[in-house]
């Protein structure tokens, strides 16, 4: 963890992120912070990396949870093993519980973290950018009231998961429409599936 963290500083000094780099080539998963979601209202991709807290803080500060979690899980199940019975796990064994505890106290911590640390107004801005562009839904069927899981640009290239529902009471969107975001409201998008040229997208 202090390499990972030595190796940022420098990278730093030398003008490069590699966390910002690998963060830039994520996709940006734009998940609400309050209601637990359902697989039914996003994929499972998209619902792994919001249950890991993934876009909530810098990467960098997500894998040394991970790290610091993992480490302390497993000394302290081995320590405990054999203060119990005097032989320690099998290393496979204690590493997938340890993972386990990794994967928990990144959840969490990052949770924590990040209500302390509000994500940035860059990310912000970038979402608010989707409203004006076009997105395709990949699962699920898009009804009024009913959002299904779409993908889109933003202005800078990067891709974000998003819910989308017709605006149109009368509309559906099936798996691969291509559809044009007129507005937001939170965390839901809705589009059209054509844009009438005389029509103000804002």
């Amino acid at each position: 963890m202090l390499a990972i963290g030595a190796l940022e500083v420098l990278a730093l000094l030398a003008g490069f992120s590699p966390s910002a780099s690998i963060e830039a080539a994520l996709p940006e998963i734009d998940l609400p912070d309050a209601p637990e979601l359902s697989g039914a209202e996003f994929g499972p991709f998209s619902l792994i990396l919001g249950w890991l807290s993934v876009g909530r803080l810098p990467l960098l500060v997500l894998l040394i949870i991970l790290l610091s979690s993992f480490a302390i899980t497993g000394y302290s199940l081995q320590w405990a093993t054999i203060a119990a019975t005097g032989a320690a796990l099998p290393p496979l064994l204690a590493s997938l519980v340890a993972l386990v505890g990794g994967a928990f106290g990144m959840r969490h911590f990052g949770r924590w973290l990040g209500r302390i640390f509000p994500r940035d107004h860059s990310e912000a801005a970038s979402q608010a950018e989707l409203v004006g562009s076009y997105a395709t839904i990949i699962r699920g069927e898009a009804k009024p009231g009913q959002p299904a899981e779409a993908k889109a640009q933003d202005l800078r290239g990067r891709t974000h998961y998003l819910l989308v529902e017709p605006r149109d009471a009368d509309a559906r969107f099936a798996a691969g429409a291509r559809v044009f975001i007129v507005s937001r409201n939170r965390t839901i998008y809705r589009a059209v599936d054509r844009l009438d040229p005389t029509e103000d997208p804002s």
